[in-house]
């Protein structure tokens, strides 16, 4: 391809992309509005709750900001997430931060569900057994009280987020910050009861009390395949 046809196709597509051009009444500027919609309807949809809390202009200033760093992915379904994550290394929005944790609850559900899982037979759960997050769950510490829709107020919690095989839908659920912490270092190179020991140690906590206090939530989380 000729030297001065690849710059015009460059320039055709960073007027695209960019819209910084005042292109009005022209081909191209049908081209840039037909370019952002598509973005703006993505982003749109796949962040019901945001969307309430945000103003349309912040979101269209936003979405243009977050088109001049375009991702590199040939999946629409993924642009949410580079999204959420321009936004929030950019710090658009640092003036509301509780957006930031919004955007996380509504993106994760798109992303678990857009997974596949293989079926696994487990066994029964067991403290001296070794286990690690599953793929089709997340455990999140949350700013904001989002899970219980106080959106503005802060306050510090710990969700798992998970798959649900009998239900085919997104959980979301709250846990104490020691059930947090076990799943987060779980490692198929260390037991459960090695991992609590360590934790109960450095947070001053007695371990049997520990144990028997957790057993009833983490079976019924290994039950639903959260971890494996």
């Amino acid at each position: 391809m000729p030297k001065l046809e690849k710059e015009i196709q460059k320039r055709f597509f960073d007027n695209l992309i960019n819209q910084n051009e005042d292109l009005k009444n022209s081909a191209i500027e049908v081209y840039q509005k037909l370019v952002f919609q598509r973005y703006y309807e993505v982003i749109k949809n796949s962040f019901p709750l945001f969307m309430k809390e945000i103003e349309n202009e912040e979101l269209e200033k936003s979405i243009k900001a977050f088109m001049k760093d375009t991702p590199n992915t040939p999946f629409m379904w993924k642009v949410p997430k580079y999204y959420k994550n321009f936004v929030k290394n950019s710090k658009l929005f640092d003036d509301k931060k509780y957006l930031y944790d919004l955007l996380y609850f509504d993106w994760i559900e798109i992303e678990i569900y857009m997974k596949e899982y293989k079926s696994k037979k487990l066994g029964s759960f067991s403290f001296n057994e070794s286990f690690k997050l599953s793929k089709s769950a997340r455990v999140k510490r949350f700013k904001y009280d989002i899970i219980n829709k106080n959106y503005k107020q802060k306050r510090e919690n710990f969700l798992v987020i998970y798959y649900d095989f009998q239900t085919n839908e997104v959980i979301y659920r709250e846990i104490n910050q020691l059930i947090y912490l076990l799943l987060k270092d779980s490692k198929k190179n260390k037991t459960f009861k090695g991992i609590l020991k360590e934790l109960c140690k450095v947070n001053d906590i007695v371990y049997k009390e520990a144990e028997n206090l957790l057993f009833k939530p983490l079976e019924e989380l290994f039950e639903k395949k959260v971890f494996i």
